[in-house]
This record gives C-alpha cells, structure tokens and sequence, in this order.
C-alpha cells in the first residue's frame, strides 16, 4: 500500500444561499483545491462525491454534475451516502483507490445545502423508512436524544449547565477568527444561558444550526505533485466504524435503548478511532489538533472520552482545565467547530479535515495550533455510521 497526502484543500464558506445550486457551491470548493495543489482537472483520475441527499436525482449524482462543471473527461466517479459521515466514506474511498496503485491522484468532495431548521426525514411512507416513524409518531427531532444523553451526563457525572455554555463561549471564540465560518460573533457565559431552552439542558446557542457549505480535497501519491505541494499533509489512517450491539446510545431513529451496556456509548465513533490509531500507530496521547462533531456542547464532552483523549466522566474537568484549548494537550475544535459553522451533511466530514490539515500546514492565523505534527478529524453519522481520519507532518 502506497503512501497518500492531502496536496490541495478547498472550501465554500459556510451559511445559507438561497441564491445558489450546489454545482456552484462545489465549483468553489473543487477550483480552490486545485489551485491550492497546483494540479489541473486533467490530473484528477477519480471523483468521490457525497451525495446531496435533498437534492433530488441531480444531488444523488454529485460527482457527476460537479465534473460536468470542470469537464467530463472519463475518470471514474463514485457518488456515496453514509448520513453525516457522507464525507469521511468519499475520503476513504478516494484514499484507498491510491494507495492500493488504482489510481495516482484523486478527489474527495462534499457539498450540502440542508432544508432551514431540524433535518427532516424525505419518505411520505412511514411503512417504508423507520426515521419517518420517528419524526411522525414519536416527535423527537434530532436535539431530543442529544438532551437525554446529555441529562444522564449530568446525573452520573455532575456535568453543568456552565460546563456547557463555556464550550460555545470558547468555540464562538474560535469562529470569530474563522473567514469561512458561518457565525463570527463571540458570545459570553450569560449570554448562552439566557438563550432559549430547545430540549432540556440544552439551550439554542449549545445546538448547531443546519447550513450550506462545500469542501474538496486533492490526494495523490505522485512524487512530482507532492514535492510541489506546499507542505503535503500525510493521511496515516482514514477508516469507517458502525455500532456495536449492546451499544447504549439513545440512537437516533430509534425510542429505546439496551438497559445494560455492552458496548462502548456511541461504538461506531469508538471503532472509528481505534481502528485509525490500530493502523497509524498514532494514539490519543499523540494528537495536536482534534476535530470534533460538536452537533451541541453535550457532544464535544462525550467525545473525548469515546475517542479516549481522557477517562470516562474525565470531560468535563479536562475543558475546566483548559486542556482543550490551543495551548492546552489538544486543540479541540480550533475551526469553531460545528457551533460556529453548522451541520451540512454531505460536506462536514470534508470539511473537518480541511481545516486539521490547514492547522498542520500552518495556515490558521490567529488560530494556529503552535508546533502540530498530528492532527485527527472524527465525525458520525445517523444509525451508527462514523469516520477517523488521523493526519501527520
């Protein structure tokens, strides 16, 4: 198996445009990577595009609309689906397709414009799709499990509403200094608890919005593209999890949970990264920079203990220590993080990893990670899909 480096990053900034079709918001995102790798359309011998899942037949063949834009030249292109981990299987894809000699030079890419407000289900036939039953019949948007696995934080751990308001003061901090993110105003402490209850504990500004956004990523293993790239970025593991039966998480699309665990709470993301530090020989103790999907503050606590960055009810303490800041042991979310750009479906994947391997690349400004060598970008997805790309310098 070859080596693969990131030589070209590309990204649409996050928001909401109602003016745009996605082929424009991916016409950005694919032009600024090429630029950045110094490549040319005519290199790129793959497309791995993240299906835009509300955006009828033409979103269901991305890759193909986004190559008619540059031009059709013939290369394989793979449209792919796997919820809000969509971009991690595109990276994957593309990542293995070279370093098992299929191809040279190839590209991953996202791009999303979700639907205002919750993210809904698409079938009319409940009979047919079990997240419809759940929206329908149940009621429970997506916040509303985040809520319940959060409470139960609370009471086994003695995390607090303050814990979780000074995680979007930090992130908002962060998203202020970011030009592609989508909220740039800092907020403070009182600020966060005084805005409205959406599902107890959490309050509107600890939950992420819904946005637009476009990503794209040029990898190669041609020795000439990546001696002329301005510092490669090396992917030492990009890999895939699902769930674990007896996985206690209050899944979404589903109204129970087993009453004993069995497995690890959100396993795919655990597999994910076990899996990624397994193949790098990288482990948590190693990485300088971490992206997260911080889809409200509950998450960013949980995760560090799901990808073992410390112990289980650790989390909190680890962020009251300031651990998590740029400066501290890991940089959590220097981006700002989905608090401070949203949730787009089909691109964030894509675009975590842009942003970690900006931050090994030493492109962030006033957010730069000082002196990072390895950066890791976890995201998950809707019934157990997860993905873990760990990078290095």
């Amino acid at each position: 198996m070859r080596d693969v480096y990131i030589i070209g990053v590309g990204m649409h900034p996050w928001g909401k445009f109602d003016d745009k079709v996605f082929t424009q918001i991916g016409e950005v995102a694919v032009a600024e990577a090429l630029k950045d790798a110094g490549v040319e359309w005519k290199d790129i011998q793959a497309v791995m595009s993240g299906i835009l899942i509300y955006g009828g037949n033409a979103g269901h063949l991305s890759g193909q609309y986004i190559e008619s834009v540059f031009g059709e030249t013939g290369v394989p292109v793979v449209n792919v689906y796997n919820a809000c981990a969509t971009g991690s299987a595109a990276l994957r894809m593309a990542c293995n397709s070279i370093a098992a000699g299929e191809t040279d030079t190839a590209m991953a890419v996202g791009v999303d414009i979700s639907p205002r407000g919750f993210l809904s289900a698409k079938s009319n036939d409940p009979k047919a799709d079990r997240d419809v039953l759940r929206w329908r019949m149940v009621g429970m948007p997506n916040p509303v499990y985040w809520a319940l696995e959060c409470r139960k934080r609370f009471e086994k751990y003695g995390d607090t509403p303050e814990d979780l308001a000074d995680i979007k003061v930090l992130l908002s901090e962060y998203g202020s200094k970011n030009p592609n993110a989508r909220y740039k105003k800092t907020y403070t402490r009182d600020q966060v608890l005084n805005s409205k209850i959406v599902c107890d504990p959490l309050r509107l500004y600890e939950i992420c919005a819904t946005s637009d956004g476009g990503a794209a990523l040029i990898l190669s293993a041609d020795p000439k593209f990546i001696q002329n790239a301005e510092k490669p970025v090396k992917i030492a593991a990009t890999t895939m999890g699902s769930a674990m039966y007896g996985d206690p998480t209050i899944r979404i699309s589903a109204i129970s949970a087993p009453a004993k665990a069995e497995a690890p709470l959100l396993s795919e993301s655990y597999s994910a990264s076990q899996q990624a530090y397994k193949k790098s020989g990288v482990g948590p103790e190693d990485v300088d920079v971490l992206e997260l999907p911080d889809n409200s503050s509950w998450h960013y606590l949980q995760y560090l203990e799901t990808c073992q960055f410390c112990g289980e009810g650790e989390a909190a303490k680890m962020f009251r220590d300031g651990q998590t800041k740029i400066g501290g042991k890991v940089a959590v979310n220097p981006s700002g993080g989905f608090s401070s750009f949203g949730e787009a479906i089909g691109a964030q994947a894509i675009w975590q990893v842009v942003e970690a391997s900006n931050q090994l690349r030493g492109r962030c400004g006033e957010r730069q990670v000082p002196n990072c060598k390895v950066a890791m970008a976890q995201t998950y997805g809707l019934m157990g899909n997860s993905g873990t790309t760990i990078m290095t310098i």
